[in-house]
């Protein structure tokens, strides 16, 4: 099964690797702190920053810091046997700074994240949707097309195979499609996207139990993005780290 798995991974990189547009090195973060407050209820709070610190594309320069991210909301949870539900409901803060400029853009957004996790030991399956909703974005100079509507569909297929106690082997794929386009606003990647499926992800990389509420997942992310006509305009390689801390308030 493992070996399975990594081979679907390398095929997947490789078939991307001899695409002509620009390739960047990135550094991305997440902290995530869930609060458990109910038996089938808790909150997270989960603040992120990107940087990029190298760029392939024409003598263009890396950009350093160009994303913050801030998604809070709650998320409901329960379990049948071995198959465990959940669905946070979060707010998502997205903030572009512009490398070089005072620019800064942002937007607001609605996640709703339905996930599905099935163990089949030892290996966990999690299946993840991403309703990203769109409702304002700041790019756009007219304030009419600022506040609008837009959907982005997110699926996310993961494999979780245990390598030995406390640390496990993370793989897993999620292309991103644009569904609903705003019909007043010009798509904008920082803004309202278009229709057709627009990126793609790829993820490597463990998951470590470093106590019994603390853990850590150092992931190698390999993303591409893609134009209306099918071709690749970017290639993005990440080193991607979530530290996640669970505070359980109850009894």
């Amino acid at each position: 099964m493992r070996n399975k798995l990594l081979l679907l991974l390398l095929l997947a990189i490789v078939s991307n690797l001899f695409a002509q547009a620009p390739v960047t090195g990135r550094f991305w973060t997440y902290g995530n702190l869930t609060t458990v407050v109910h038996s089938h209820w808790a909150y997270t709070i989960m603040p992120g920053i990107r940087y990029e610190f190298a760029r392939d594309d024409n003598g263009n320069d890396a950009k350093s810091v160009y994303f913050y991210e801030l998604l809070t909301g709650p998320v409901y949870t329960f379990n049948i046997r071995n198959i465990a539900f959940k669905l946070p409901l979060w707010y998502y803060y997205m903030g572009f700074p512009v490398s070089g400029t005072e620019d800064y853009y942002y937007s607001h957004n609605i996640e709703l994240l339905p996930t599905v996790s099935y163990r089949f030991d030892p290996v966990i399956i999690t299946s993840r949707t991403i309703f990203h909703n769109t409702v304002y974005a700041s790019v756009y100079d007219d304030d009419a097309d600022k506040c609008g509507y837009g959907l982005v569909l997110r699926q996310l297929v993961r494999f979780d195979v245990p390598m030995r106690k406390g640390i496990g082997l993370v793989i897993g794929e999620e292309p991103f499609f644009g569904i609903i386009e705003d019909k007043e606003a010009v798509p904008h990647a920082l803004g309202f996207w278009e229709k057709g499926f627009r990126m793609n992800r790829v993820y490597a990389g463990l998951a470590i139990t470093v106590a019994r509420s603390l853990s850590l997942s150092p992931q190698y992310v390999f993303e591409t993005s893609y134009g209306t006509d099918g071709a690749v305009t970017g290639t993005n390689h990440y080193f991607f780290l979530t530290i996640a801390y669970t505070l359980k308030t109850l009894k």
